[in-house]
């Protein structure tokens, strides 16, 4: 197998995942951004996006398709917590630590997101059936049983933090606009690029805002000692409107989240000049 990021097998798992990983958000955000002024859509995360994709026709093999295609980017981000390809790398470097900690995170982290939907898509050919499994009890139930423990409320505690760091994380990459690599080098296509940088930024942005909602909803979880304050993803973006303006908030979070969906299909295209942070 060719190890080189931009040949061979590598590449082209590259390219599936982050063309799959475009396709989810865009789905995602349209159906959000549909809802919040009330044009059919529903404010949804991934087990909204699964459901929607199950009541088309042939949805079970598009399902397929995005389940198979973020376990690619999961390997992905594997192989670059493993290699770090492209970076410098050199004994004893705290930043490059820091680089296969956020790659290996984000590889856990898009992995369980393919499973979600492999789940429904086995159990709707086991039964027959949608395969309408409510992942949001499962959370529930998951942190019901870490809050009953001393140890489980500090994994708590630290997963808020991590999750909170990632939300820091998301606005400093949209502000230093480093998610974009040589763009000045080809200014053949400099249009184009202007538009991925500003997709982008605006996508980082709206994850950076529902990130921190999420950690906002673990630290309450947890000092309240209540798991069904837990609301997941759907319920950071419902939470939006309980603010003055909450349906401009919300639609401007989607828009957000199809840009950044957009901003991955064009890195899938041009993955050989974009680097994504």
């Amino acid at each position: 197998m060719n190890l080189d990021p931009d040949e061979g097998h590598v590449a082209k798992v590259r390219t599936a995942g982050f063309f799959t990983k475009g396709v989810v958000y865009l789905l995602i955000g349209t159906l959000t951004f549909l809802a919040a002024f009330d044009q059919g859509g529903e404010i949804s995360s991934t087990d909204g996006a699964i459901k929607y994709l199950l009541t088309l026709p042939m949805g079970k093999i598009l399902g397929a398709l995005i389940a198979l295609g973020l376990s690619a980017y999961t390997l992905w981000r594997f192989y670059e917590a493993l290699f770090l390809p492209g970076k410098l790398i050199r004994k004893n470097n705290i930043q490059n630590g820091f680089r296969r900690f956020r790659f290996f995170y984000s590889g856990v982290f898009y992995g369980i997101i393919a499973y979600s939907f492999f789940k429904p898509l086995v159990t709707s050919f086991q039964t027959g059936s949608g395969g309408n499994s409510d992942g949001n009890l499962e959370e529930k139930a998951a942190l019901w049983e870490l809050l009953s423990t001393d140890w489980g409320k500090l994994i708590l505690w630290i997963l808020a933090l991590v999750v909170a760091g990632q939300a820091l994380w998301q606005f400093k990459i949209a502000k230093d606009g480093k998610f974009m690599k040589k763009i000045d080098n080809y200014p053949e296509i400099k249009h184009e690029y202007d538009f991925i940088r500003r997709s982008g930024r605006f996508g980082y942005i709206s994850r950076g805002v529902v990130f921190g909602i999420i950690s906002f909803f673990l630290i309450k979880v947890i000092l309240q000692h209540n798991a069904n304050i837990y609301k997941g993803t759907e319920g950071a973006l419902q939470y939006l409107l309980s603010f003055s303006y909450g349906s401009f908030l919300l639609g401007a979070t989607a828009l957000g989240l199809i840009g950044y969906g957009i901003f991955h299909i064009m890195v899938a295209r041009h993955a050989n000049l974009t680097t994504l942070q």
